[in-house]
């Protein structure tokens, strides 16, 4: 599938594209707000200033994807592998991140507040800078992690 044709089954209503092949596709700036993208493959993808709003990308492979300035707010992205990914500027506010592979992932300036991390691989991740409060760290490996500067202000959930 290309970028075209997902916009368009979008535009007509469709919201399930679950599996879907979209490796390396340039999706920046679209609207895919709600939708499923359960399993899909997005490794490389540009997803630059997307808007992932309440998407559900569970399981799905973000692996070197471009997530530059995207919105995830309230996104599923329950074991998902986003290892080196760039997330810089990137929205996650109350996202789930829970069991999420974020090995080397960029979350410079990121906003993680409220965001479910449980069991999320963040070994090497750097989060320099990024906004993380009342986050749920239970279980997460932070090993290696760069958090320099990081606005950690109020509890970080760790059980």
């Amino acid at each position: 599938m290309d970028a075209d044709e997902l916009n368009r089954r979008y535009a007509a209503g469709e919201r399930d594209f679950s599996f879907a092949n979209l490796r390396g596709i340039n999706l920046s700036e679209v609207n895919l707000q709600g939708a499923i993208l359960w399993g899909a493959d997005l490794a490389r993808a540009n997803l630059t200033a997307a808007n992932l709003r309440k998407t559900n990308l569970s399981s799905a492979n973000l692996a070197g994807a471009i997530l530059w300035r995207a919105d995830l707010t309230q996104a599923t992205l329950h074991q998902a592998n986003l290892s080196k990914s760039i997330l810089i500027k990137a929205t996650l506010r109350e996202a789930d991140l829970s069991e999420a592979l974020l090995v080397k992932a960029d979350l410079r300036l990121s906003q993680l507040n409220r965001a479910k991390l449980t069991k999320a691989k963040l070994k090497g991740a750097d989060l320099r800078y990024a906004e993380i409060r009342l986050v749920d760290i239970s279980g997460a490996d932070l090993s290696q992690t760069v958090l320099n500067g990081a606005n950690l202000s109020g509890d970080l959930l760790a059980n």
